[in-house]
């Protein structure tokens, strides 16, 4: 970097070292399996700092390749050392890149995809939904085209657990479970019929999918604060049998942008605010606001994330 470039990055970095504002309050992967990537220790200095509770998170502009004309993404997947994302306008194709450190390498396009963004995946295979409806199964050499695409299904937050093929995914408003096998989803079971007669609050909500783990299940909703011209961004948990455990909230106007590592869950969107929260209380440990705005995001591994900036086709890792 020459003289002016850390001059700037150091003025940056001063500039978001600020204490978090205190939030309003309202999950992560407890495994590294195969497919977890190594965080391996920063070589460079980070883009910039900020600080949430008693914490510091470090930022770190991914660099190497040249995004501009490579992605176009609502959504990330991240399986090893591989980010994933859509790229193209129509049709759509799926691409990928490879970490190392704080670099991107070998874009690989790995072929035609729907127009739908929903990217999943375990510790061993990425799935997204092809053309025509198939459901697309890549195991990071081999893309092979299975059965049809079952619904939004939830990623595994670090890798899920090893040897397990069960997915938890999203068909209209029910929330349902079923196994990978041979490609194709099998032995579907119906976890909550619908999921607006859970509460008062969800009746016509929409839900989308964010992630599942060992114990609980997160997907989020906008909901209309009560007695407020408000609507609001929330991720829910879930356990297992579809009984509701905790709330989320976001920023008041923004759309989407929830991620869940090991300790926390993040809240961040496109006009650079990231609001952190305490995974197994919901307890907002504070909000702040970055120079970047984040069009999405997903879990690395343990409380590491990537995140994307649309208006500048970038990715960053922030490490909580």
């Amino acid at each position: 970097m020459n003289l002016k470039g850390k001059i700037l990055s150091a003025a940056a970095a001063g500039l978001l070292a600020v204490s978090l504002i205190a939030g309003c309050g309202g999950g992560g992967g407890n495994s590294s399996g195969s497919g977890a990537p190594k965080v391996e220790a920063p070589k460079s200095a980070p883009t910039m700092t900020f600080k949430f509770g008693s914490h510091e998170a470090k930022v770190y502009e991914l660099a190497g390749v040249d995004l501009r004309n490579n992605i176009n993404t609502w959504e990330l997947g991240v399986l090893g050392n591989d980010v994933y994302f859509q790229c193209g306008r129509k049709p759509f194709h799926m691409g990928k890149v490879t970490m190392k450190g704080e670099t991107i390498s070998d874009f690989t396009d790995l072929g035609e995809t729907d127009d739908n963004h929903t990217i999943a995946m375990n510790d061993k295979v990425v799935l997204w939904k092809g053309t025509k409806d198939a459901l697309v199964v890549y195991d990071g050499k081999t893309t092979k085209v299975g059965g049809k695409w079952p619904g939004q299904l939830l990623a595994k937050v670090g890798g899920g657990i090893s040897g397990r093929d069960d997915f938890y995914f999203l068909s209209g408003r029910s929330l349902k479970m079923g196994k990978l096998k041979d490609g194709s989803i099998t032995d579907v079971k119906e976890i909550v019929p619908n999921l607006t007669n859970i509460s008062p609050d969800f009746k016509g909500a929409q839900f989308f999918p964010v992630a599942s783990e060992k114990d609980d299940i997160y997907v989020r909703t906008i909901l209309q604060k009560a007695g407020e011209n408000k609507r609001i961004p929330v991720l829910v948990a879930f356990d297992k049998k579809g009984k509701e455990l905790r709330r989320y909230e976001g920023m008041a106007g923004s759309r989407k942008g929830f991620c869940v590592t090991d300790k926390y869950v993040i809240f961040a969107d496109q006009d650079g605010n990231i609001r952190v929260f305490e995974k197994k209380s919901g307890k907002s440990l504070g909000d702040v606001k970055i120079t970047f705005g984040v069009f999405a995001l997903a879990t690395v591994k343990s409380n590491s994330i990537i995140a994307y900036d649309d208006s500048g086709k970038k990715l960053y890792r922030i490490d909580f």
